[in-house]
């Protein structure tokens, strides 16, 4: 069955299968800082040496910011979520370093519009201060659980410091979309919170980055996915029916729109990947 706490918008963390399928020693940890009401996801895996084919990474709604431990040319960039399936490019033989989380955290300190983050990657040191010295000591230190301190200590701190706080509306409006699978509509939202719709989708366009409803079919798509990849006991039909799509076109019309493949085909997919 689901993994219930994945089911819970205070634990919910979208996938990047291939990071998972197409690397090496891939490892994860979830991390929910009750203080700052902030939930993280870091992760870490290595490039083989002849690793030559592009990562693909799906729609997430999320930001990461991802750190190439190559000690000569050490990189850390913030990501955006894109919005259809797309190859980044690593580099061969190295290790990475992520820490990924949901945009209803408080990031006001990123130099960087949330709305201007869509699609794209900027180096970690044009959005703060801190970023050259927490770049050099992340890359430096080898220990997976060390790494993760040094970026809560050095770089957690100052982007989810205290006093920052997005618009009550955001949060009760993301929450109700992570509770509801994405099944959502924006007029629900907005005769629940009692805001117009108008104002509610420019709430979304400055604090996410994009309009409700596209957060909302990404947060549907990948509940499925995590249905699909992670938990057997699924079949294509309980997909659809768990996850509010009208019939079995619809699911595949979804899944070609932020991942370019069918479900099957996407299965299969990660499948031969593993």
């Amino acid at each position: 069955m689901l993994d219930i706490q994945r089911m819970n918008p205070n634990y919910f963390h979208p996938l990047q299968p291939e990071f998972e399928m197409n690397t090496r020693y891939y490892v994860e940890q979830k991390e929910r800082d009750r203080e700052n009401q902030s939930t993280f996801l870091f992760y870490q895996f290595k490039t083989d040496k002849g690793f030559v084919n592009p990562i693909s990474v799906i729609p997430d709604g999320c930001i990461d910011i991802l750190f190439c431990c190559d000690e000569q040319q050490p990189t850390a960039n913030v990501c955006g979520s894109v919005l259809q399936s797309k190859s980044i490019n690593l580099k061969a033989g190295y290790e990475y370093f992520g820490v990924r989380f949901l945009p209803k955290q408080e990031t006001q300190n990123l130099n960087c519009p949330m709305s201007e983050m869509i699609e794209r990657e900027v180096p970690l040191t044009d959005m703060i201060s801190t970023g050259a010295a927490a770049l050099e000591k992340v890359v430096n230190e080898r220990d997976f659980h060390k790494r993760i301190q040094l970026f809560k200590q050095m770089i957690g701190s100052t982007i989810f410091a205290s006093g920052n706080s997005s618009p009550s509306i955001i949060k009760y409006a993301l929450n109700k979309i992570y509770l509801s699978k994405g099944n959502i509509t924006i007029n629900q939202l907005a005769d629940e919170t009692g805001y117009s719709t108008r104002y509610l989708r420019k709430q979304f366009e400055d604090n996410i980055g994009i309009s409700p409803k596209l957060f909302s079919q990404i947060v549907r798509f990948q509940y499925s996915l995590y249905m699909l990849l992670k938990d057997h006991d699924y079949s294509i039909k309980d997909i659809i029916v768990e996850n509010g799509y009208y019939d079995q076109a619809h699911l595949i019309n979804e899944f070609k729109k932020f991942g370019n493949l069918t479900p099957t085909t996407f299965s299969k997919k990660m499948a031969i990947s593993i």
